[in-house]
């Protein structure tokens, strides 16, 4: 890189905390997101108070204003001041331009011409409306290319898994007893016999291998336990979170919500307790593409900012 290259990366460094700010009212409403200075400006006219709870888009849990370390240093908090309530129920504009100009801040998306509102959790990529998840009602973690490829990663690991442990057996028995010159009825037999061992195998392969089945590891993914974000899933977890597939009608529905959960789970991950992570690898990797496309907009990208995506597996 050269040094005049270095030095417009150092001029715009993006700070992922200057935008994405969700605010949960006194009114059980949740408000956002808005930039830092939009909490700036609503604290000085009163619209909110030290007390009120707000929640970056990268980390799932909500704290008061005067708690948060990455606000502290940019408002001006009076320690008389502790009121409680709000009055962003009346203030919250009603045009969907006006609350986007309460959103925005320098950071521009990664991927259009258009300034970020949000960060995503999964690539630290400052992204725009246009990248986010839809419906705007739910507060969701990741962009939605960040959604899609894990879901999208999902089905095809379940196709890999398919040919690998079930289809692949099957034909290659045929192939070799058929090369054998072995009757019909006794390549029928062998198959149901392979296709019934084969099937339990299919079933609970993430646990039987160790957190992520042949498929899964082929896609960069990977099943952990919620209790520490990390650990693969036990024996038990693993026949729990495959009982919704053995459900007529509710298995198609099941298989379709991840992509619309912001915790990406399937009913089975939320009876089991579970999640379905990338591997370190391919998060890394995943990083690495959106640092290279901040670069080139001569943008010096976000270091690690919010939750990691194992804090993020915890959430209940």
């Amino acid at each position: 890189m050269s040094q005049v290259v270095s030095q417009d990366v150092e001029q715009s460094q993006v700070d992922p905390y200057e935008i994405g700010w969700y605010v949960e009212s006194a009114d059980e409403e949740t408000y956002g997101p808005v930039s830092r200075a939009t909490l700036v400006r609503w604290l000085d006219e009163r619209t909110i108070t030290p007390n009120t709870l707000v929640r970056h888009c990268t980390k799932p849990e909500a704290a008061p204003l005067a708690d948060q370390a990455v606000l502290r240093d940019q408002l001006t908090l009076e320690s008389s001041d502790r009121a409680i309530g709000d009055r962003l129920e009346a203030e919250w504009p009603r045009k969907t331009q006006e609350r986007l100009a309460l959103a925005e801040g320098s950071a521009p998306c990664h991927r259009h011409k258009r300034p970020a509102t949000l960060v995503c959790t999964r690539c630290h990529a400052p992204y725009c409306t246009k990248c986010r998840m839809k419906p705007f009602k739910r507060q969701f973690f990741l962009c939605r290319r960040c959604q899609a490829s894990l879901y999208n990663r999902r089905v095809g690991a379940l196709m890999l898994d398919l040919i690998l442990i079930l289809y692949f057996p099957m034909i290659l028995v045929f192939v070799v007893m058929a090369l054998l010159q072995a009757p019909t009825t006794t390549i029928q037999l062998v198959a149901n016999l392979i296709s019934l061992a084969s099937l339990p195998v299919l079933f609970f392969r993430d646990a039987i291998f160790g957190g992520a089945g042949p498929g899964k590891r082929i896609m960069g993914l990977r099943v952990v336990r919620v209790a520490d974000g990390r650990s693969p899933l036990t024996a038990k977890q693993g026949i729990v979170r495959w009982l919704s597939q053995f459900i007529p009608f509710f298995n198609l529905y099941d298989a379709m919500v991840p992509y619309r959960d912001p915790l990406f789970r399937r009913v089975g991950d939320r009876w089991a307790k579970t999640r379905v992570l990338d591997s370190p690898r391919k998060l890394e990797k995943a990083r690495a593409s959106v640092a290279r496309r901040l670069l080139k907009k001569g943008i010096q990208p976000p270091r690690e900012v919010g939750a990691t995506m194992e804090e993020l597996a915890r959430t209940a």
